[in-house]
């Protein structure tokens, strides 16, 4: 990273009369993080694109009365948008359930699960400020909702209804109105059509 956009510096020992430096790939960061090189032509500018989800298999895959979200996602330090979403739901955020990741202090993981506008499920992860990768693992199903954090049951929720098949058919970066975008890094993400097993999303999760 440069301190300043003017300047970038390669300084030898004190008393050295020649040296040979030879430099190729460098850039100067004006990010409070590292990017990646991307080739490019001599003399031209490329931004980077920001990665989507797209063609993300058959919406009839997904199980709208039960199942697992699962991803492994770490969140990026100093980014200004309070709550970024990972979703699965209908279009709106009426019917959703969805793990977001809030760029407090703690970097909280919560997770809910919300039938016709109404929270059915609501957990929180406190990671006390950790921004290394984490996986999770959310699972709904009638009466049984749970999160998993590397391994670990986080909370629990006994009481809850779930949706009418065929509702959920979307799995989205975002709240699931357009709103809300994840930006962090995603090393993978999956729907399961079932709830899995206490030992299943053990193993999934550590």
């Amino acid at each position: 990273s440069s301190s300043a956009s003017s300047l970038i510096s390669i300084n030898t020992y004190s008393g050295a009369t020649a040296r040979d430096v030879e430099i190729w790939g460098a850039q100067a960061e004006a990010l409070s993080y590292a990017t990646s090189y991307i080739p490019t032509l001599t003399g031209s500018t490329v931004t980077r694109a920001t990665e989507t989800l797209l063609g993300s298999g058959n919406s009839t895959l997904i199980n709208s009365t039960e199942g697992v979200l699962f991803g492994e996602i770490a969140v990026i330090e100093g980014q200004s948008d309070i709550n970024r979403y990972i979703s699965i739901n209908d279009g709106t955020d009426d019917n959703t359930v969805s793990v977001h990741f809030r760029n407090n202090t703690n970097h909280q993981i919560r997770a809910i699960v919300r039938v016709g506008n109404s929270n059915q499920c609501d957990i929180t992860y406190n990671p006390s400020g950790s921004t290394s990768f984490a996986k999770f693992a959310l699972k709904w199903k009638a009466n049984d909702f749970a999160l998993w954090v590397n391994g670990v049951e986080i909370g629990s929720d006994t009481s809850g209804s779930t949706f009418s098949a065929d509702t959920l058919n979307n799995i989205s970066f975002d709240s699931g109105q357009g709103a809300d975008d994840f930006y962090g890094k995603c090393k993978a993400l999956a729907v399961f059509n079932e709830a899995l097993s206490d030992t299943q999303l053990t193993n999934l999760t550590s």
